[in-house]
């Protein structure tokens, strides 16, 4: 549908197979990630018991919030990540917050399995750099 709505704009300097297809990636990168916050935003209950394979439950236990991160590191780690040019970004977010493997980040984009290990890698390495100063 996306794309014819969308033929209007297509200008013919590729082949039509080709322009579509960027669009059913770009439409499910963004149903993934929209799907992920609606799915962050919901309280399961399954969640308030932990079952044990002996078939007891207990109550759930929240993490110490001793040992959380401090949100002003956060900030600076968001404010670096964002900072990164997409080619890295994206596949380092698909990766660490979205929980894809590299065989699906590599069919999402559209790119060979050790280009998506080699971009996260680059992307560790300058988060790592940005960081340290």
């Amino acid at each position: 549908m996306r794309g014819y709505r969308g033929m209007k704009r297509f200008r013919g300097d590729c082949p039509l197979r080709i322009w579509l297809s960027r669009i059913v990636v770009r439409v499910a990168i963004n149903h993934h990630r929209s799907l992920s916050r609606r799915l962050k935003r919901w309280a399961f209950f399954a969640d308030l018991e932990v079952s044990h394979e002996d078939g007891t439950t207990r109550e759930f236990d929240p993490p110490d919030r001793t040992v959380a991160v401090n949100r002003e590191v956060m900030m600076d780690v968001k404010k670096h990540v964002n900072r990164l040019p997409d080619e890295f970004r994206m596949p380092l977010m698909m990766l660490a917050v979205d929980g894809l493997t590299i065989p699906e980040i590599a069919t999402i984009l559209e790119i060979p399995e050790g280009t998506v290990k080699s971009r996260i890698f680059y992307a560790r390495k300058r988060l790592k750099e940005a960081l340290k100063t």
